[in-house]
């Protein structure tokens, strides 16, 4: 029975096979009232702002580019429905 981790091919030397980074300990033995646990609870609450931040950013930035394209496809509807007319109208004046 094999008791030791050991490497079997060349190209897992670059791994690491200790798994000494797999978890961390969170032992968080300050109080409430600590003002470092505070400011370090502050700025994780920020960073996840700045996260929901640039979701949003990147959200009404599709959004701007659907409304730019629904409009872009109105107007070349208009233009297709005004030449439509125009060429109903030339072949109606030629009719009569």
């Amino acid at each position: 029975m094999k008791d030791k981790r050991t490497y079997m091919l060349k190209k897992e030397h670059g791994e690491d096979i200790t798994h000494e980074n797999e978890f961390k300990v969170a032992l968080d033995d300050r109080g409430a009232l600590d003002l470092t646990k505070q400011i370090d609870d502050l700025q994780e609450t920020l960073k996840g702002y700045e996260v929901l931040l640039k979701v949003h950013k990147h959200e009404i930035w599709e959004l701007k580019k659907y409304v730019s394209e629904d409009e872009k496809n109105k107007n070349l509807l208009n233009g297709y429905r005004k030449v439509i007319e125009d060429l109903f109208t030339k072949l109606k004046q030629k009719n009569s």
